[in-house]
């Protein structure tokens, strides 16, 4: 891809989630005038950059929404919901654009027609009259052919120059376009140029300049508002001038004529100024120019001036309708005004004034905050896959480190050196250090903060509310807490799930929660927080929470529970039922809910994650929903236990604590077997026998048990010895072990062996049915 065009579809992704943002909070508080001109900048951003590339379907559309937020920044269209419907269907379309672009590398076919409905809804507001973002045209005929009769503009001209033209065309046979561009009043605070815009123009004939007809009084003069017009003559073709003016698509007229139809509105058009008034201007800008050199010294002055009369003098031959207007005392106060300017020049006898010392030190360091002229933060964009590289680069260093701790037990029990061992050992720790600081600096550049999920739901709850016909307010708190990026990304649909799932389900329309006493508008809240390794996010809603006997009674009738757990389970499992699969409260199946999915998505995607999710609820006062996330996949911190002589890891978040305790201890209940600690009853997993391995412990050497927390409840694995903690990579399972559910990955140990990681819910959970 051209590096241009992936740094442009980079910036328009954050310029559009500005917008998106930025459009949802001034629907609360359109009176944030800051707002809108952050909204407003960030348009005009993206409509600059698209244009350095061919897409004049996103320019235009841009275009279309920058000129409605400049309306309402000026506060002649108000931001109603309807207005924003209407900006917010035209990013999304814009991003729905850049996501083909992505691939393609071009905008999808039909994307004029996509956003032509769009620009004229756009413009309808500011009154609008080009639609689609074509340059308007002129003449029965239209843009792409000559057209009849020549629109009365075209005599601004002035009668010499449309008498030369008609004269050229009669010789040439050919055809001329014309253009009339009327720039916006409030173009400048757009970034637009009407000057460079001419200057582009190729093949200039001629040129007029327009000026209103009355202008302001001078405490009324705003001097930047731009009031000024221009009629062009040029031999371009269409095309170029609609590339030309493609910014300022609405703001051009053009039209292609020829001897026949301009020669109709010659006898109208006003005479021009006499040769001898530009003969005049002339002379004096020369003689300027031959004074200015005399007291500068500067021969490069000279040739500047000379090409400013020279340029003043083509100019003053095309305004014709400029220079006709003056009266004789108004052409004599100027002609005075330019004699008095050349006696001061020439009366000076020195060097023109310069600003104070203090001045010129002061405008000398703004240029910077430094010497070397740095403002602001430097700031580096770093492409994903480099950084994704850099931590793959990191768990191999750490392999290698990890490697050295076996080379010193072999040093010392092979070859009888504990000297040499322990110099390994002294280099270990060092490297160890380091590694350790290169890990948490690679993380921290892979570290996102939780707004990058929670960016989403505020369109996603405006819409999806105003479809229910509900009324709800969206709570972040939170939002800066740091997560990895992979669980960031892996986060996002699970959140979705759950808060399509509280509005759907758990708000009640305003009726209702007006009758049972509570506030029309409902609430939900987003909140995370950094909890040691891990990262806690819930999603809360005062809704009408969830009912425990409708749940359970849901579960026996779609087959998830059978009738004796139907009458002892407990409220608390009960509403975690929700996550079981199949499982859905809701009997009419739509485009939201109903096909008892979401919640066991949720449940296998937070898994997967090496998380865990809980739910609380309250019948009448609402849900919370918490997810309890690992702060980083990349690196995974694993503790490594032998069972019949093969090593496996078990992720250390789940590991409570490591005990060892006489055979006696181990009782048994209900073919189950447990071990009392601190008088809580755990339920013990001989993991050998659920990994199907030929293991016999010693009978009376003491048994190594090493208790989990999985989804909340204890249980000990019964292994055969315990080993250290490790970091290690975790790849996923591949080739005959992938569909071995007891397993969540691999990863590789310092002496060159491969670890099994164990899915300790899938584990347990065999251990219990065997038993």
């Amino acid at each position: 891809m051209n590096p241009l065009l992936a740094q442009f579809l980079a910036e328009a992704g954050d310029l559009l989630d500005q917008v998106g943002e930025g459009l949802l909070r001034l629907e609360s508080d359109p009176g944030d005038a800051e707002r809108v001109n952050e909204v407003f900048r960030a348009a005009h951003t993206l409509k600059g950059s698209s244009g350095l590339f061919d897409f004049p379907e996103l320019t235009h559309l841009t275009h279309a929404a920058e000129d409605l937020l400049d309306a309402v920044r000026a506060g002649r269209v108000p931001l109603d919901p309807a207005t924003t419907d209407d900006l917010l269907a035209a990013f999304d379309l814009i991003r729905s654009w850049l996501a083909h672009v992505t691939v393609e590398e071009r905008l999808p076919g039909g994307a004029e027609t996509d956003a032509a409905a769009l620009i004229v809804r756009l413009r309808a507001p500011v009154g609008g009259t080009a639609a689609g973002g074509t340059i308007a045209s002129s003449g029965t005929a239209g843009a792409a052919g000559v057209a009849r009769t020549a629109p009365d503009w075209v005599a601004e001209l002035g009668a010499q120059v449309v008498g030369e033209l008609t004269e050229w065309l009669d010789t040439t046979s050919a055809a001329l376009r014309f253009v009339r561009y009327l720039p916006d009043e409030g173009c400048y605070f757009r970034g637009e140029d009407p000057l460079l815009f001419v200057r582009q123009v190729p093949a200039l004939h001629h040129l007029a300049v327009l000026r209103p007809d009355v202008w302001p009084a001078p405490d009324d003069y705003d001097e930047y508002a731009c009031r000024l017009g221009f009629v062009l003559a040029t031999r371009a073709a269409a095309s170029e001038l609609e590339y030309v003016f493609r910014y300022v698509s609405e703001q051009v007229e053009i039209v292609e004529l020829d001897a026949v139809a301009l020669r109709a509105p010659v006898e109208q058009v006003p005479a021009g100024p006499p040769d001898e008034t530009v003969a005049d201007v002339v002379t004096v800008l020369d003689a300027a120019a031959h004074a200015l050199a005399l007291h500068t010294g500067g021969a490069p002055a000279v040739a500047h001036l000379r090409s400013v009369a020279r340029s003043v003098a083509a100019a003053a031959r095309t305004l014709g309708t400029t220079t006709a207007g003056l009266d004789t005392a108004d052409a004599e106060g100027i002609g005075r005004a330019v004699r008095d300017l050349l006696d001061r020049v020439r009366g000076t006898g020195g060097e023109p004034a310069t600003p104070a010392t203090a001045d010129v030190d002061r405008v000398e360091r703004r240029t910077g905050d430094t010497e070397t002229g740095q403002v602001g933060t430097r700031m580096l964009k770093v492409d994903q896959a480099k950084v994704d590289r850099l931590m793959e680069l990191v768990g191999e260093l750490n392999v290698a480190k990890n490697g050295l701790t076996y080379l010193a037990e072999a040093a010392e029990e092979g070859f009888g050196s504990r000297a040499l061992a322990r110099r390994i050992k002294d280099q270990y720790a060092g490297l160890h250090r380091i590694a350790e600081e290169l890990q948490a600096a690679v993380m921290d550049v892979r570290m996102l903060p939780l707004s990058v999920s929670f960016g989403r739901f505020p369109r996603l709850v405006r819409d999806l509310s105003r479809r229910l016909g509900k009324r709800i307010a969206l709570v972040t708190e939170g939002e800066d807490t740091m997560a990895d990026k992979d669980v960031i990304e892996a986060l996002g649909d699970p959140l979705v799930h759950l808060v399509r799932n509280s509005l759907d389900h758990g708000v009640e329309p305003p009726d209702e929660r007006t009758a049972a006493g509570k506030p029309p508008r409902a609430s939900i809240t987003l909140s995370a927080v950094a909890d040691g390794d891990a990262v806690v996010v819930e999603v809360a809603d005062d809704g009408r929470g969830i009912d425990p006997a409708r749940v359970k009674q849901k579960a026996y009738e779609r087959g998830l529970i059978d009738e004796e757990q139907l009458e002892t389970i407990g409220d608390a499992d009960a509403v975690n039922l929700v996550f079981q699969p199949g499982f859905s409260t809701t009997d009419q199946v739509s485009d939201l809910s109903g096909r008892g999915v979401g919640m066991d998505a949720v449940r296998a995607s937070v898994e997967r994650l090496g998380g865990t999710v809980t739910m609380r609820s309250e019948a009448g006062a609402g849900t919370v929903t918490r997810l309890r996330l690992p702060l980083s996949m990349a690196v995974t911190q694993v503790m490594v236990v032998s069972v019949a002589g093969q090593r496996f890891g078990i992720p250390v978040d789940l590991v409570v604590e490591t005990v060892r305790m006489p055979q006696r201890d181990i009782g048994r209940v209900l073919h189950q077997d447990v071990v009392v600690l601190r008088e809580e009853v755990v339920p013990v997993v001989d993991l050998a026998e659920t990994l199907g391995m030929p293991w016999q412990p010693e009978p009376d050497a003491d048994r190594a048990v090493l208790v989990v927390n999985v989804a909340g409840c204890r249980a000990g694995l019964l292994v055969e010895r315990f080993h250290r903690e490790v970091d290690v990579i975790l790849k996923p399972m591949d080739g005959l072990l992938r569909d071995a559910p007891q397993f969540v990955g691999t990863a590789l140990l310092g002496d060159g062996l491969v670890l099994l990681v164990l899915n300790l819910k899938e584990v347990i959970g065999l251990g219990a049915r065997a038993a």
